[in-house]
């Protein structure tokens, strides 16, 4: 878990990691147990007062509700408290799952050989990449929206300032951590199948080939047999370099291997439903709030495009609001594309399975690997926000035509609110004019 030191404690600033990163480390302390739960527990207090300050000025105008209206504000309000209070609650299942990871990274290791140097740099990177992304957005929000609201004669506006910036941040580093956990899953799956093609499958003279990958990244493969070819992989020692690893395959039996490769996919479904469970109640609220801050902050550019943008102000406001729709894009994006990942590698390792079964003729290793696609088959590893909707790409297809209908009820809703003001003002006209005639 070294690789992702950076993003979990930027993460850990927003109160969303009350737990060691180590899983080793003793958690039965009573200074570890207020070390990794104090600044979780400041957070919630902070962003408690800075609510009870937006109810306080509930009454006075004030510039930055402009941006930060009640529509939008209650959503992202109650999904950034519920993701402490859950990261609270599942700070011991958490600590499992990363126990997990660790379990199912040391059978991959001594199982099938495999180094885990370059997906070790590649998460580096992605947990980089995530840090600089939610600075880079959020930052942006804060400063658009500090321009728009904060007034420094009337210091309540700060923390009415902070209690809309505040669950920005923690909500996009809510969906990277949950969009981590599935891309953990989706490489450890990348690097199983990987190191299924080394595999024998119950055929004797069977020649390995390399096999042909959509992705340009996975077409150049370095193969060597060690030692004389004599026509049987039980001969010879493999050599495979891949851009995920370097897998060393030793000599092995196919029921030996199939029996491998089971206890690896059991590991990874049962890590997917511990992620479900620790995840899938906050995404629930964290998608539900982004839904309504997408459809409100498109609301306000249509209003902006159609006025022309005369209001004073208005570009802060179009800049605010475009801000806002690339940081929840972004959401969108890295949560649903890493569920649809997965569950393509996953479908990928079965029909695997397929091939290693069709090329043997040994009835035991057939039966087994029935057993085992049978066994993937009921158990995809997918994920969902708690059973309600899947994490995959098919969501935003329901979501883009939701927010299509209500934009289209809220510009008739504004349409029939400008023709009643029209008639309302004509008619005083023209009691106006009756009157003087007379």
């Amino acid at each position: 878990m070294q690789p992702i030191k950076s993003f979990y404690y930027f993460s850990k600033l927003f109160g969303l990691c009350p737990f060691a990163l180590d899983a080793t480390a003793p958690v039965n302390t009573r200074a570890s147990y207020v070390k990794q739960l104090l600044p979780t527990y400041a957070v919630l207090v902070l962003y408690s007062t800075c609510l009870v300050s937006i109810f306080w000025q509930s009454g006075n105008t004030s510039d930055i509700s402009n941006a930060a209206n009640w529509i939008q504000f209650i959503p992202n309000s109650f999904a950034y408290i519920f993701s402490l209070v859950f990261a609270i609650r599942h700070r011991s299942q958490t600590n499992e799952v990363l126990t997990t990871f660790a379990i199912c990274d040391d059978k991959l290791r001594s199982l099938f050989g495999i180094s885990f140097t370059m997906p070790n740099i590649k998460m580096r990177r992605v947990s980089i990449l995530a840090c600089i992304v939610t600075m880079t957005c959020g930052s942006t929000i804060g400063a658009l929206t500090y321009l728009i609201g904060v007034n420094w004669n009337r210091i309540w506006t700060l923390l009415y300032w902070i209690a809309f910036c505040m669950p920005k941040f923690g909500l996009l580093l809510f969906s990277f951590q949950f969009a981590g956990c599935i891309l953990y899953l989706s490489d450890r799956a990348m690097l199983l199948l990987r190191g299924m093609n080394n595999f024998p499958v119950g055929v004797e003279n069977l020649t390995l080939q390399p096999q042909p990958h959509g992705h340009a990244q996975y077409k150049a493969l370095n193969m060597t047999m060690g030692g004389p070819h004599h026509g049987s992989i039980h001969e010879g020692k493999l050599n495979r370099l891949t851009t995920l690893a370097n897998i060393k395959i030793r000599s092995i039996t196919p029921l030996d291997s199939i029996q491998h490769i089971r206890e690896v996919v059991e590991l990874l479904q049962e890590l997917a439903v511990k992620i479900n469970h620790c995840f899938g109640k906050q995404a629930i609220f964290s998608l539900l709030s982004a839904f309504t801050c997408v459809t409100v902050q498109l609301y306000y550019m249509l209003n902006h495009i159609k006025s022309g943008f005369t209001a004073p102000r208005s570009e802060i406001y179009a800049l605010a609001s475009c801000s806002l729709l690339f940081l929840h894009g972004i959401e969108f994006w890295a949560l649903f594309t890493s569920g649809e990942h997965v569950r393509l590698k996953w479908k990928k390792v079965v029909n695997f399975l397929f091939f290693m079964k069709s090329k043997s003729t040994d009835d035991d290793f057939r039966s087994k690997a029935d057993d085992l696609i049978s066994f993937m088959m009921s158990n995809p590893l997918e994920f969902n926000a708690y059973g309600l909707f899947p994490i995959d790409l098919s969501v935003l297809t329901g979501i883009a035509s939701s927010i299509t209908t209500y934009l289209i009820v809220l510009i008739q809703f504004k349409i029939s609110e400008e023709q009643t003001s029209g008639y309302d003002d004509d008619s005083s006209d023209n009691s106006h004019i009756q009157y003087s005639a007379t």
